[in-house]
């Protein structure tokens, strides 16, 4: 996730409260950090927006829980989810930085319940294949990465701003929601991410995965998996052509997103700049979408705890996302 331009005030947020059934799904979230640095920082700290970790290690892991949490009441997995967490100095500018990456630490294919030929993020197909099959070997799902940068307080990382810590979504000015970050990048270890080589359009170990399934490019009239390399390349730049064809997001995206230039041929467009952007191209929600979006490419004007469409992807790639079908379903 990579923030692009800094907002002068920050909206206000707060909590938003959602009906959660009764919580099958655990992610845990495993500190990667040597002693001293990261989730293991022993510096004390005074306790802030609910957050009440006495160390500043503590309020980070506090609040990764928290956001990890928030995941585990969306998604349904009868396999523990683990993440492997850690903190380091990512690129940062004055006006431009990247604030954390994620990704699956593994993929599969071809086990049970699995469309055939198809590569899965690890924690979508330990949840398809449940407890007791041989993907579940109880090593970590997902690696996080969060930016140490924005703590040490340089002018020359986007203006000097830092994390805010709480859990209220009240961070003053000058500060940075760690929570929704967190939110963000979780989805994309999760399944919001695609296995292609975009510069080169090939596909990983030349089978197509769940995500790029739902991607097709409307100029063109092709879906993803049916492209040669050649046109999925000259695809990843081909904006606003590239779309996402889910039914699920495509049947309630006009509910979250208003602007019709956000669309084409009916289908929520993908982030698919002129300019390759690896690590964000493919990867994103377009960045026209209005109102902002949880996985659009940049930070922008969101609730504390907005998921918008993130359950509705997820629901199109095979995860069994109980809450997001009942509001579908009631609309």
């Amino acid at each position: 996730m990579k923030i692009e331009r800094l907002l002068a005030t920050l909206i206000a947020v707060v909590i938003l409260t959602i009906p959660v059934q009764a919580q099958a799904t655990t992610i845990t979230v495993l500190s990667d950090d040597d002693p001293g640095e990261g989730f293991e920082d022993t510096t004390p700290v005074n306790p802030v927006g609910g957050n009440t970790g006495q160390t500043l290690g503590q309020q980070r892991m506090n609040v990764a829980q928290a956001a990890a949490d928030q995941w585990a009441g969306l998604v349904n997995s009868s396999v523990e989810i683990k993440i492997s967490g850690a903190w380091e100095e990512l690129d940062c500018e004055s006006n431009s930085g990247v604030l954390g990456s994620a990704g699956p630490t593994q993929v599969a294919r071809d086990f049970p319940g699995a469309e055939p030929d198809t590569w899965y993020h690890i924690a979508l197909a330990r949840a398809i294949a449940g407890p007791g099959s041989s993907l579940d070997t109880g090593e970590p799902d997902i690696s996080m990465t969060l930016n140490m940068k924005l703590d040490e307080g340089d002018d020359d990382c986007l203006l000097g701003n830092t994390w805010y810590y709480g859990l209220d979504g009240s961070g003053p000015a000058g500060t940075i929601d760690l929570y929704p970050v967190i939110l963000h990048e979780l989805a994309h270890g999760l399944g919001f991410s695609n296995f292609v080589n975009l510069e080169e359009g090939s596909l990983f170990n030349d089978l197509t995965d769940v995500y790029i399934n739902n991607l097709r490019d409307t100029q063109i009239g092709q879906d993803w998996p049916d492209m040669t390399d050649n046109q999925r390349a000259n695809s990843a730049t081909n904006d606003p052509n590239v779309v996402w064809t889910g039914p699920a997001v495509t049947g309630s995206a006009d509910q979250y997103v208003f602007n019709t230039g956000a669309f084409s041929q009916g289908f929520l467009r993908i982030h698919a700049p002129d300019d390759l952007a690896s690590g964000s191209s493919i990867s994103h929600w377009t960045a026209d979408a209005s109102p902002d979006l949880l996985m659009k490419p940049v930070l922008g004007n969101i609730d504390f705890t907005q998921v918008d469409l993130t359950p509705a992807l997820m629901q199109d790639i095979g995860w069994e996302t109980a809450l997001f079908r009942d509001r579908f379903e009631a609309n």
